[in-house]
């Protein structure tokens, strides 16, 4: 997430309230208000929360439990292939933790282990996980799919940190949808 000047200070939230913006009515007419600074994140979420209701109904508000249940629906490869192409920094960053746990399926990372195995800093994972459910809420039908791998209590060497997998349907899945691109006239080849 880039950091933008607000009132004369870098702030992390404002690019990407700007980007959000932007992404959730492409043709409709923006209006700039003011927001104080620390009401930002909050105001984030609110329009996020709107424009997922607007496009899917009621969003529910819960956290899905940890662990590999899935939702009803799942992600299929072109589910997959859709988010790859996101343009976002935090489908940038997912897709490039998605390639490390398809490289290794069924295999638990930690934060820091993807860290390690990615070259992305620890608090960009961290910041990507946190913004994931609310980009999946927007452009992914989150209700219905939930997260595009599997998060896991911690193993016996680190009880306390969550960590992530994929099974080796996902990271096959996962692998077909990157070979898969539109080209320019937007099918995919």
């Amino acid at each position: 997430m880039a950091a933008h000047r607000v009132r004369g200070h870098h702030h992390p939230y404002a690019a990407e309230a700007l980007l959000d913006v932007g992404a959730l009515q492409p043709d409709a007419a923006v209006v700039l208000v003011a927001v104080p600074v620390a009401y930002l994140p909050q105001v984030t979420r609110l329009l996020t929360d709107l424009e997922a209701r607007r496009r899917h109904g009621s969003v529910s508000r819960r956290r899905p439990p940890a662990g590999p249940e899935a939702p009803a629906e799942g992600w299929t490869i072109e589910d997959l292939r859709r988010f790859s192409l996101g343009r976002s920094a935090t489908h940038r960053t997912v897709a490039a933790l998605l390639d490390a746990l398809a490289a290794e399926p069924g295999r638990q990372f930690t934060v820091e282990e993807l860290s390690r195995r990615t070259g992305l800093p620890r608090q960009k994972i961290v910041g990507a996980m946190a913004g994931l459910t609310r980009v999946l809420k927007i452009h992914h039908d989150y209700p219905r799919r939930g997260l595009p791998f599997d998060r896991v209590p911690g193993r016996p060497e680190a009880p306390r940190e969550r960590c992530y997998r994929v099974d080796p349907d996902r990271a096959a899945d996962w692998h077909a949808a990157r070979r898969s691109r539109p080209d320019r006239g937007g099918a995919v080849v």
